[in-house]
């Protein structure tokens, strides 16, 4: 079987989450709605690189601009609404995500790019599939990929509980970025009320990734069709992914149904 495709930290850290839902997406086509809390995300960046590119430091300009942004990102039933009909609270959260972002990311200097794509031949690692790498904030010395967050969960002392940050799939995607670019990565999640920054020093996953990208690719080796990777890998759907992305359990238990036959 011979598709396009092309790896990244994402479709990998899908594939390593939920087959199922890698399959859906990258070989048939399905294609998840952005839910409020990725439009959110969206926005919360847009607004921080206008903010910080044209150096704007007034907040309420940052939140009106985040706002809109969160109007564009918005799915298009909502793009008739007026802002003051936006009854998500990810629509206010983008605004307090956006001034946060802001705050914590002057310290790095001047952005030196934003969403910087680069990609590479895949036989660096052993691959068939080229891989691509999406930045979010490259500074001089630094890249740091901002995660908006709806809450950070702390144990009672205070402490981040080391048991949700950082997470596993942003830690692989982080060392992938670092390889790929040659320069040190962190991590800054923000939420409404809160913020935790994490460094990749002494962090290295990313054989985690290649080895995934290696499954990926013997998978669709062997596969003479669509339909026979379907057949290798059951159907679960309690991974986070499906509860973001409506229509995608349905559109997924009538292809296992048919490929099952």
């Amino acid at each position: 079987m011979k598709i396009e495709y092309r790896h990244s930290a994402s479709k990998t850290n899908t594939f390593l989450d939920s087959p199922a839902f890698w399959i859906i997406n990258e070989l048939f086509d399905f294609e998840s709605e952005p839910n409020a809390r990725m439009v959110m995300g969206l926005a919360a960046e847009d607004a921080a690189d206008h903010a910080l590119s044209k150096q704007i430091k007034d907040q309420d300009t940052i939140t009106n601009y985040a706002k809109s942004q969160y109007i564009r990102h918005s799915k298009d039933e909502m793009d008739d609404l007026l802002p003051t009909d936006h009854v998500d609270a990810e629509y206010e959260w983008s605004a307090i995500i956006a001034n946060k972002f802001v705050e914590n990311l002057r310290e790095f200097g001047d952005v030196v790019s934003f969403q910087n794509e680069l990609q590479i031949p895949g036989d660096k690692y052993g691959l068939k599939y080229d891989v691509i790498g999406k930045t979010d904030f490259e500074f001089k010395d630094v890249i740091v990929d901002t995660k908006a967050t709806a809450y950070i969960r702390r144990l009672k002392a205070g402490h981040v509980d080391p048991k949700w940050y950082p997470k596993p799939a942003d830690v692989r995607q982080q060392c992938l970025y670092r390889d790929l670019f040659g320069k040190e990565t962190m991590l800054l999640y923000c939420s409404p009320k809160d913020q935790y920054v994490v460094d990749m020093v002494e962090r290295d996953e990313l054989q985690v990734l290649i080895n995934a990208m290696k499954h990926i690719e013997y998978v669709l080796d062997i596969c003479k069709t669509k339909e026979d990777v379907v057949r290798i890998f059951p159907l679960v759907c309690e991974n986070f992914r499906w509860k973001g992305s409506p229509g995608a359990e349905e559109f997924a238990k009538d292809l296992w149904t048919k490929s099952l036959k």
